[in-house]
Order: C-alpha cells, then structure tokens, then sequence
C-alpha cells in the first residue's frame, strides 16, 4: 500500500452551488489561474460530465475519467468504471510523474486531485477517499443568475457539506477568515483550504 495524498478541488458560491447540469454560472479567471496552479504536474479525476463540459485534456496533467458506458473512448484520458478502479490507477500514476513543477504554498498540496462532478466529490468524501479540499468561494449568488439564464432550480448542483467534526480549517492556502481576493471577471472570491482530521488516504499499489 501507498500512501498519496488526496484532494478535492472545487469552486462555489456562497450557498455552495458549485453548477448548473454541468455548466458554470460565473467566470471569475483568478480562480481559473488558482485551479491550473494548484493541479499543474498532476493526475486529476472526473466524472464522464465534467470531462465532456471541459472538452479536452487539461495541459500538464493526467486524466482519468469515470463512466459506465462501454462505448466511450476519450482521447487523451484513462477510463475506469469506478471510484476504487480511479484510485487505483492514481496511486500507479502518481508514481511516474516528474519532478513538482508547482510554486510557492502550492507544493505542499496533493498531487491526486478529484475535480468533478458533484456526484463524484460526494461518493469521494463518503467514502473517505479524500483528505484535503480545496474550495474557492465566490462571492455571489448562483441560483439568481441561473434564474436570469433561465436555468431551472432542479439543475443546480451543490458542493458536499463540509462536517467541521472531520475537517480542520488550517491548511496553508486557506484566507484569512472574512477575507476576500480582488474582484476578478464577475465576483470577490476567497479559498477555503481544509485538512481531514486523520492520516492521508492510502491508495491501493497495483501489483
């Protein structure tokens, strides 16, 4: 067994809509640099939406995406079935990645990130896969601009619920508590940066 850190990355705003049936609600291009910043180097998993809503493969990173369909073939993505087949083939990836090409408080972050969809963050953190999560919030409100887009309320997604019971606000990215980042494109935003109270996820060796 190995040990990799884990983590969950994703974007909310400040009722914890993270979307809209695969779509976003906001363009705010700092928390774009953040999210590149912060999993450049890396291998990051997904949903098959999430995949298909991005569009291609993100630069400097290795993608694997989860789907039941047998008949889905991406270009430049491993497929697997489930949660426990991405981890696994992660904890073999994350093995032959080059050197950190990180800066700054971004090299003490995970190397394995999880980034979508909804369905996938939760079935990670129920499952206890996941030990960091790095959250940006933006400081609007989603569900009127869904509203104005003519989007129904039925195709929100929201982020998991985050148990302070299991989750310590003190990782080294997180803001100073009602401290907001500059206005970038359409809101203020912030990042939350929270550590699971145990020992990192332990992802399976292949053999």
């Amino acid at each position: 067994m190995t040990a990799v850190g884990v983590g969950a990355i994703w974007a909310q705003d400040r009722n914890g809509i993270i979307g809209a049936d695969g779509g976003m609600l906001w363009r705010v291009p700092a928390d774009f640099r953040h999210f590149r910043a912060a999993t450049r180097g890396g291998v990051v998993i997904m949903g098959r939406a999430t995949w298909e809503s991005i569009g291609t493969a993100l630069a400097e990173r290795v993608s694997i995406v989860l789907t039941r369909r047998t008949d889905w073939d991406p270009s430049g993505a491993m497929v697997v079935r489930d949660l426990d087949a991405a981890l696994a083939a992660a904890a073999a990836l994350r093995e032959q990645l080059d050197d950190d090409p990180r800066e700054g408080e971004y090299r003490a972050l995970p190397r394995v990130w999880v980034i979508g969809g909804g369905s996938v963050y939760a079935q990670a953190l129920a499952a206890g896969m996941v030990d960091e999560l790095l959250i940006s919030v933006i400081d609007l409100d989603a569900s009127r601009r869904a509203a104005a887009a003519g989007v129904a309320r039925e195709l929100l997604v929201h982020a998991p619920a985050v148990d302070p019971k299991q989750w310590a606000p003190d990782g080294p990215c997180a803001d100073p508590p009602g401290q907001w980042r500059p206005v970038s494109g359409d809101a203020a935003w912030r990042v939350d940066h929270w550590r699971r109270h145990r020992m990192p996820v332990t992802l399976p060796a292949q053999e």
